[in-house]
């Protein structure tokens, strides 16, 4: 209550939150101070607005560069609950917040209690009766984060993400009429088996025109036992990726990619299949490309097609 705000007042990090004032109120309860983030949170951006291959690297990039000034030196604060209801957004640029989990780590130790709050965020060592936080977790819950910017779905409702035979095993709960508690130690059960399996985050259903070395990325940033050690090991591997293809949706189903390579492209849906039109960048019309329209539309075609473009 009086360590952390004291200690995140002092940071002065583009992506961090600055804390204005910070005090306590009574022994167990007081408030932060902070400016005001046009575009809310993370959970809100996302939901209202198409977040392209480009602006989904930077807003990554600028969290762990954020995450990096938490954990250095001689902070080293941890944050444990990175999930996007506590990072805001202001004018395109993400801000770490809610610090009412954040703590720090003593020199010479090298990991901190685990924080039992968002289960869906929770890396599988934080669970148990001797469940702890290092910085590598705080590099998990960033890597969630990551796989939610670049088009990936995790849904907010917990029971949908539970199997036909725990749905049935819960409902047996119900009509024993356990209390509300003990249906809620079920369910985090039956998410922590998911997690620890790393079967929590399903991998195809990333739009397909995310590149193959970001999804690799993301997937050892989510990883147990490949996991990065810190954030500047995510940051090094996530810059491997290269410049990215700046693709738009629009209503059809269509695709627009801008300026690849001097050309623009449109993939559109007709009839089932597969439609590809390009152009001079910033010409004013399309024509059809029949050496890469043709196939159905689904993720082989799109593949065939960034092979031939040679999109990353």
């Amino acid at each position: 209550m009086e360590q952390e705000p004291a200690l995140i007042a002092a940071i002065n990090h583009d992506n961090v939150m600055k804390v204005l004032d910070a005090r306590s109120l009574e022994n167990d309860c007081a408030f932060f101070m902070t400016p005001y983030a046009n575009y809310g949170d993370l959970s809100a951006y996302i939901k209202g607005h198409f977040i392209s291959l480009p602006l989904a690297f930077r807003l990554l990039r600028q969290l762990l560069s954020g995450l990096s000034a938490l954990h250095s030196e001689p902070l080293r604060l941890v944050h444990r609950d990175l999930k996007p209801q506590n990072l805001l957004v202001h004018d395109d640029i993400l801000l770490i917040a809610d610090f009412g989990s954040v703590r720090r780590m003593a020199a010479g130790a090298s990991e901190v209690p685990a924080s039992k709050h968002s289960v869906l965020f929770r890396p599988p060592e934080a669970f148990g009766g001797k469940g702890y936080f290092d910085f590598s977790s705080d590099c998990y819950q960033a890597g969630v984060i990551g796989y939610l910017l670049f088009g990936g779905e995790l849904s907010e409702v917990l029971t949908e993400h539970l199997g036909e035979g725990q749905r049935k095993d819960l409902l047996k709960l119900k009509y024993e009429n356990v209390s509300y508690a003990e249906e809620c130690d079920f369910v985090d059960g039956c998410l922590r088996e998911k997690i620890e399996k790393g079967k929590l985050l399903d991998w195809k259903n990333l739009p397909a025109f995310v590149p193959p070395k970001i999804i690799r990325t993301l997937r050892r940033a989510t990883s147990s036992n490949r996991r990065f050690k810190d954030v500047s090991e995510f940051l090094a591997e996530l810059a491997s990726a290269g410049p990215l293809p700046d693709w738009i949706a629009e209503e059809g189903p269509a695709w627009s990619l801008r300026d690849w390579k001097r050309h623009d492209y449109r993939l559109l849906k007709e009839k089932g299949k597969l439609i590809v039109k390009k152009r001079r960048a910033g010409a004013e019309n399309f024509i059809t490309d029949h050496s890469l329209s043709g196939g159905d539309w689904t993720n082989e075609s799109f593949k065939k097609i960034a092979e031939k473009l040679e999109l990353p």
